[in-house]
């Protein structure tokens, strides 16, 4: 083997780890990551809810800016949580994949006809209520959101 090929060898192994470790470390998540995205989980219904139902009976909209309102502080730092889990694992684009992604999800659940509300009521309990209420809510939803990977803590 020349010595040109033994120095591309050299550098595609190192190489190909840069690239795939990214791809694996996403699947991991720690706690704070896993807080944060059901945070902006539940910050999405709420959004869903505004976005959906203003023709009909129930107020998410008024609801939900107070939540914004209320909780701007809180949305943001566990916001920053999840771009850093994004970055940490190499894939910073990750983010704006992960939220289209919860947006959709949750807009498919929008054609229950319950939808409206019951998401005007959880907008209505939350818009005024702590951000321990409000993490709370978001940890009994679910185990995880779509896009969740497996726990690394």
């Amino acid at each position: 083997m020349n010595f040109r090929k033994l120095v591309l060898c050299g550098l595609v192994t190192p190489l190909a780890l840069a690239l795939t470790t990214p791809a694996a470390a996403q699947d991991c998540w720690n706690g704070a990551a896993v807080k944060a995205a059901k945070v902006r989980d539940l910050q999405t219904i709420l959004m869903i809810g505004a976005l959906q139902c203003r023709a009909t009976q129930y107020d998410v909209l008024g609801s939900y800016n107070t939540f914004i309102k209320t909780h701007r502080v809180a949305i943001a730092a566990h916001n920053d949580v999840l771009k850093t889990h994004f970055k940490r694992t190499g894939y910073a684009r990750g983010y704006d994949r992960f939220t289209t992604g919860l947006a959709n999800d949750r807009s498919a659940d929008s054609i229950d006809p319950d939808f409206c509300k019951r998401t005007a009521e959880l907008a209505g309990k939350l818009a005024r209520s702590s951000r321990a209420e409000v993490e709370a809510t978001a940890e009994q939803m679910h185990d995880k959101p779509k896009g969740v990977g497996k726990s690394c803590s």
